[in-house]
């Protein structure tokens, strides 16, 4: 994420998000979706929806996404907010400005994806970077599928 920083526009966010949840939830079909197809001219909760948790990815939040998540609490969804960890503390200011934060999950999407990478290999009994591979080759993969800018794929070494 730190290398495409400055060029990925948040593509690179969701699509290693959506990688990991694939990855977690072998049985469940994650949706794949460009990264700029906005939740409301897709009629979309989110960026992806499992059970009564939707997931919103975003590099910079916003007001919009906030008043997103607002929508989704009162519709009976519990909104988790994934931004890069600079991020938080802005989207924490918004979140209480709009009367919501003690009712989404905000999390850093760096500590998303090391905390759900650790429990994949410990419950799995692989290794760490093992799992972290598997997890960039299915973001290559879906980033091929919808993507134009594949200079954002992700070497696997």
């Amino acid at each position: 994420m730190e290398n495409a920083k400055e060029r990925s526009g948040g593509v690179v966010e969701q699509h290693l998000v959506g990688a990991k949840l694939k990855r977690r939830f072998k049985d469940i079909s994650i949706p794949n979706h460009p990264a700029h197809a906005g939740d409301r001219q897709t009629a979309r909760a989110g960026d992806f929806e499992i059970a009564k948790l939707v997931y919103h990815v975003t590099a910079t939040p916003s007001r919009n996404v906030i008043q997103k998540c607002a929508q989704n609490i009162r519709g009976g969804l519990h909104p988790v907010l994934l931004v890069p960890a600079e991020q938080e503390n802005k989207a924490r200011i918004l979140s209480q400005d709009e009367g919501i934060d003690t009712q989404l999950s905000l999390i850093s999407i760096e500590a998303f994806m090391a905390l759900n990478i650790i429990e994949l290999a410990t419950e799995e009994n692989k290794d760490f970077f093992g799992v972290l591979k598997e997890i960039v080759e299915i973001y290559n993969k879906r980033l091929a599928e919808v993507e134009t800018d594949l200079s954002l794929q992700i070497q696997v070494l």
